[in-house]
């Protein structure tokens, strides 16, 4: 067995897997492994591949890729039972299969996938692949046929480590400072570890990997936060850390990643955007709701001291659409329910955090209510969070000034998060798609324009103070810069005052947004409102603020509005004589192409430019100011009452 696992034997994983706390992970996939006995692998058909390059879609072969990959690892599982002989023999068969599979890249990553594309290509997948078949034929080598074990080291060999380490191809990803360079690295990295003979390539590929993960430290700073979000905290950091661990066990303790501080503060990020009850701040290609591997926090936590104060979760194989092998292997070998404390128990959680390299601000706190259905006292979590950095981040959204109302684990002012990935969404042009677009975010529609892309729009920090103890937070962004396109514009400001009340009463928690609007000419408020969301006429000037939310607001009366959640309430107040509110329903589909609705509210107003004597205009004539008032409170009604009333 390789020394780089040395600790790990198929007895060892069987026994993990009879764990109480790992029942329901195994029943998942006994009952996936089942269906995979039972029904022929699917096809990678050559209609499926060549529907990216015609179309554009991506779903489809996708699907087929991932059940595919899903039905080994369950069935590797099955197959650590010696009794389980139709496991071994089907397991044989899906690894043959597997070595078989003209590449093992997504189409989404190969062009127009022509020959030249696919040879000697390495991406995500082809990477997560060699890694999986490594470790599969590692656990399995004292049963596996010789002639399938040999047919893995060869595809390895002919598909990654040649045009890797002994040609020393240039792939983009070598130098990212994102997930790919973790992942594809990491992957190959742990792939070479297993299986080459060769020690100086073995070396080599050490080098190569210690650089890919050097590149990708680089993406975040000090502050240790994930521009990409907590699921591509996930995937890169995941794979940042199977790496590490693998490398350092090799290695003897010798070499060992995972030390520093920056290190340290990477490995918080999770727990410093969970908001309550699973969800997350979910800026840019995330979602609310995230499976934090177990496995990957417990070992966190053994190795670092990572305080988490998430309810204990062990994922199963079926919550991951890619059903990834890493995570599945490492949550069955390294979760630990032991390093884990109830949601807000441990003392040293923190509430609330402000990312200085990032340009993240998170607040949170929490009220005391009683829960008749329950007949009970139970927090109610509440937190905000908003968003500078700048337009062209790691799976950028042009969405500065960004904010998020939580109440009750539910994201009530929400982030759209990821679409679906097709073409078009990495294709240029990308920013007029609504998740991409600050059209879908809670950011202003300014002269008609929305947020440009690019470094230069960029998020400016004035003000970021956070009280100690998260209840209070005062945070002033400058984003002129977004919008270039806005004629008459000369600055355009955003203020945010979070405010917890001591004790948590009934309207103890409010927002108060205050945008500032100046202007080159003098304007004068219009009589005749816009009756529409498009571009203003020459010699006008209007300013559109959206609101986002999958829950459908609600008219208290003119100025008062609110949206009501599963839990809580968020109220905004507005002056309706100076603002005209508008509702759409806007439908559409997530990542996964789930449909969800969400409802945009937008507040309109609009100028007209007097330039007949701005030399006696009044003090406040160059400015527009929009300032609204949020509160957010338990949810009245025949379930729950405040415990203030």
């Amino acid at each position: 067995m390789s020394k780089a696992l040395s600790s790990l034997s198929a007895d060892r994983l069987l026994e993990k897997l009879s764990r109480p706390e790992l029942a329901t992970l195994y029943t998942d996939l006994k009952a996936y492994g089942e269906r995979a006995l039972s029904e022929p692998m699917p096809s990678l058909s050559f209609r499926l591949y060549r529907q990216f390059s015609d179309t554009g879609e991506r779903k489809a072969y996708e699907e087929a890729y991932f059940d595919r990959r899903g039905r080994l690892a369950a069935v590797a599982m099955l197959a650590l039972d010696t009794a389980r002989k139709d496991a071994l023999q089907a397991l044989e068969e899906m690894l043959w299969d597997v070595c078989g599979e003209y590449t093992w890249c997504l189409p989404a990553h190969l062009g127009t996938g022509e020959v030249n594309q696919v040879n000697g290509n390495i991406d995500l997948f082809a990477a997560e692949t060699v890694h999986m078949l490594a470790e599969i034929v590692t656990i399995h080598a004292e049963r596996l046929d010789r002639l399938v074990i040999e047919r893995i080291r060869s595809e390895a060999e002919r598909r990654i480590f040649i045009p890797l380490y002994r040609e020393q191809r240039k792939f983009h990803w070598r130098t990212a400072d994102h997930n790919w360079s973790a992942v594809c690295g990491g992957c190959c990295g742990m792939a070479a570890l297993l299986l080459l003979e060769d020690e100086s390539t073995l070396q080599e590929s050490i080098s190569h990997t210690v650089s890919c993960m050097n590149a990708f430290l680089s993406g975040y700073g000090e502050d240790g936060g994930c521009a990409e979000g907590i699921g591509y905290w996930v995937y890169g950091f995941g794979y940042f850390t199977y790496y590490a661990e693998m490398l350092r066990e090799y290695s003897e303790g010798e070499l060992d990643l995972l030390k520093g501080s920056k290190i340290t503060a990477i490995a918080a990020f999770p727990l410093r955007v969970h908001l309550s009850g699973g969800t997350y701040v979910n800026y840019s290609d995330s979602a609310e709701q995230e499976e934090i591997p177990s496995g990957l926090l417990s070992l966190l936590a053994s190795r670092i001291g990572l305080q988490i104060d998430l309810p204990f979760h062990i994922p199963l194989l079926t919550d991951d659409p890619c059903h990834r092998w890493a995570h599945l292997l490492r949550n069955v070998m390294w979760s630990d329910p032991a390093v884990y404390s109830n949601e807000g128990a441990s003392a040293q959680a923190e509430r609330g955090f402000i990312f200085q390299n990032l340009g993240w601000m998170i607040a949170k706190g929490s009220f005391d209510y009683w829960d008749t259905k329950r007949m009970n006292g139970a927090p109610l979590h509440v937190a905000i969070s908003v968003k500078g950095g700048h337009n062209d981040e790691p799976h950028n959204h042009n969405d500065l000034g960004q904010f998020i109302i939580h109440c009750g684990g539910e994201n009530i002012l929400c982030d759209p998060g990821a679409g679906l990935y097709t073409q078009a969404y990495f294709a240029p042009g990308r920013e007029q798609l609504f998740h991409i677009s600050s059209s879908g975010h809670n950011v202003p529609l300014i002269e008609g324009q929305e947020q440009d892309s690019g470094r230069q729009a960029q998020a400016h920090v004035l003000e970021a103070k956070l009280a100690e103890g998260g209840g209070e937070l005062n945070t002033t962004l400058d984003l002129t810069s977004a919008y270039s396109g806005a004629a008459s514009l000369a600055r355009y400001t955003r203020q945010f005052h979070w405010k917890m009340a001591p004790g948590g009463s009934r309207n103890g928690a409010e927002l108060r947004l205050i945008d500032r609007f100046q202007w080159k000419s003098r304007m004068v408020a219009s009589a005749e409102r816009f009756s529409s969301m498009g571009d203003s006429d020459a010699g006008c000037s209007s300013v559109v603020e959206r609101w986002m939310s999958r829950v459908q607001p609600e008219v208290v009366k003119s100025g008062d509005l609110r949206w009501q959640g599963a839990h809580g309430t968020v109220h905004m107040t507005y002056d309706a004589n100076q603002w005209q509110i508008l509702y759409e329903k806007l439908d559409t589909v997530d990542h996964d192409n789930v449909p969800v609705t969400f409802y945009r509210t937008s507040l309109s107003w609009t100028g007209v430019i007097d330039e007949t004597d701005v030399r006696t205009e009044r003090p406040n004539s160059l400015e527009t100011v929009c300032e609204v008032r949020f509160i957010i409170e338990p949810k009245m009604g025949e379930t729950e009452v405040s415990m203030r009333e």
